[in-house]
């Protein structure tokens, strides 16, 4: 599987998702877990478990909004009684509707105040979960000789310009990665996206390697198959 969401993810949180990447590579290799809906308590009252457990699998998280979400689900983060976060918790669908426009939709997306200033409160609760997605990818690797299930460390890069999608998931090979993945936010083109790719990761000489896999191309507009 090579998109995988979790509760990292705005829209998955608007959802009531609360998985974090390390459920869900245990989903991935068999394990049952819990799912919506909770109780006041954040316990499960259902469960899924695959019939056959995967070969690999990667988390591909919405780079773009790592931090509003963690700061809207987290009440020790500064933000939080934000109005965008207080509408986004009372009332899921509309927020979601609200900060989809104002960010993956916008030809020029930018932060909101409550991320301070050019944006970094929300970036710096975004570091959090990038090491968690990085840290359970590596813990549910199997190193082992019979190498039952490999994972990789990815993410999505979210854009959507007038509402036109060229969403990618962008795939590392190995375990070096870039310190911060791309944002639509702070790059809000594809040319862009593959220029911090190659400078972050591709030609910083450290063996990273990576791949960008377009998602969903066919409600792009055309925008996918540009060439200028």
């Amino acid at each position: 599987d090579t998109h995988v969401h979790t509760g990292f993810s705005f829209d998955a949180f608007g959802q009531g998702t609360l998985a974090v990447p390390g459920d869900a590579y245990r989903y991935a290799r068999g394990e049952t877990i819990g799912i919506q809906p909770y109780d006041e308590k954040g316990r499960a009252q259902e469960s899924v478990r695959l019939r056959r457990p995967l070969d690999y699998a990667v988390v591909t998280d919405h780079s773009d909004l790592l931090g509003e979400t963690r700061i809207c689900g987290d009440a020790s983060q500064p933000g939080h009684d934000s109005l965008v976060c207080r509408v986004v918790r009372r009332f899921p669908k509309l927020g979601y509707a609200l900060v989809n426009g104002h960010v993956y939709s916008n030809e020029s997306p930018s932060r909101y105040s409550f991320c301070g200033e050019a944006g970094q409160g929300c970036l710096e609760a975004g570091r959090g979960p990038w090491r968690e997605t990085r840290d359970a990818a590596e813990a549910h690797y199997d190193r082992s000789r019979a190498c039952s299930f490999t994972t990789f460390v990815g993410y999505e890069w979210t854009g959507m310009p007038g509402g036109y999608n060229v969403h990618r998931n962008v795939i590392f090979r190995n375990a070096v990665v870039q310190d911060y993945p791309t944002t639509y936010i702070e790059t809000p083109t594809q040319e862009g996206l593959w220029s911090a790719l190659s400078s972050e990761c591709l030609d910083a000489g450290n063996g990273c390697d990576v791949l960008a896999i377009p998602h969903n191309s066919n409600v792009s507009g055309g925008r996918m198959f540009t060439t200028s």
